[in-house]
């Protein structure tokens, strides 16, 4: 290929995430050129439903995928975390090419600089249940907008400090901001959170360009993780975090569910994908 075209979404931290993304595929295969292709999605023209429920849709990658398939760009780059974990057929994931930090970050102030009553936005129920085990004296509220626009609202006093992704931040500029970085102790994050996935179609030269910048081992850490979530269906009904780390030659989940049962956390660790989603499902009691 003498240019790869990547579908991305219009917002800055898309962009930095499409760009990095080049910036690999061009040093991986010299004399490639890279063109953007600018997508508006549906999650970004809907500013007012439920967060969680706009990623479970789709509604933040659909239209970029579509690019793909309609042949307008080759490959598509976005936030795992973004990715419903139900695939597409005529879509693959090429490449998992890096994951920077995967921790939640607070903005604003710390938590043990909040007085009680204080207010955090947020709009994950992952985040909100765990900041209920580390705060119960303090509210949380929806918080929509892209990373600038809620870094805004926690400096103009719309709230008293937002939880955002670290790796958003880092990606943009803003590590500055940061108040608070949470340990997985306090908060474990998302599944995927802070890892970039490039689909493109299958068995195309664009899916063996786009694989040159996968990285295997970050690809069983989460391929685990996303494979409890499918398991679980925990989107659907609760508010699950996992973070997949290699210790050794054993892959380490710590975990994080909250649900009808109530809230409760573990750590497993096993050889093999499957045995460390089973092992993670049992003692979850999911």
């Amino acid at each position: 290929m003498n240019e790869v075209r990547i579908a991305t979404r219009r917002s800055a931290l898309a962009m930095a995430q499409a760009k990095r993304v080049g910036h690999l595929l061009a040093e991986r295969n010299p004399g490639i050129s890279i063109r953007f292709v600018e997508i508006v999605t549906e999650g970004d023209r809907d500013t007012t439903a439920d967060i969680t429920s706009l990623t479970e849709l789709g509604a933040f990658v659909t239209a970029v995928q579509e690019a793909v398939l309609d042949d307008r760009a080759d490959i598509a780059v976005h936030s795992l975390k973004d990715l419903p974990v139900v695939g597409r057929d005529d879509l693959v994931l090429s490449a998992f090419p890096e994951r920077v930090s995967p921790f939640d970050a607070l903005v604003g102030r710390s938590l043990d600089q909040m007085l009680p009553g204080s207010t955090i936005g947020t709009g994950s129920p992952r985040r909100s249940a765990q900041l209920k085990e580390l705060r119960p004296d303090v509210s949380t509220v929806g918080l929509r907008g892209n990373v600038d626009t809620r870094v805004r609202l926690v400096k103009e006093g719309e709230v008293d400090g937002a939880v955002l992704a670290e790796a958003g931040l880092d990606r943009l500029g803003l590590s500055d901001r940061v108040a608070q970085r949470f340990t997985v102790e306090e908060m474990v994050p998302a599944p995927g959170q802070g890892a970039l996935a490039v689909e493109t179609r299958p068995r195309t030269e664009a899916a063996e360009v786009a694989a040159t910048i996968d990285d295997p081992g970050l690809r069983q850490l989460l391929t685990a993780e996303r494979k409890l979530l499918s398991q679980t269906q925990a989107g659907c009904r609760s508010a699950l975090g996992a973070l997949a780390t290699w210790e050794s030659d054993r892959i380490r989940m710590d975990l994080f569910v909250s649900d009808e049962k109530g809230s409760r956390r573990t750590t497993v660790a096993a050889g093999e994908i499957e045995s460390v989603v089973t092992a993670s499902r049992e003692e979850l009691g999911l």
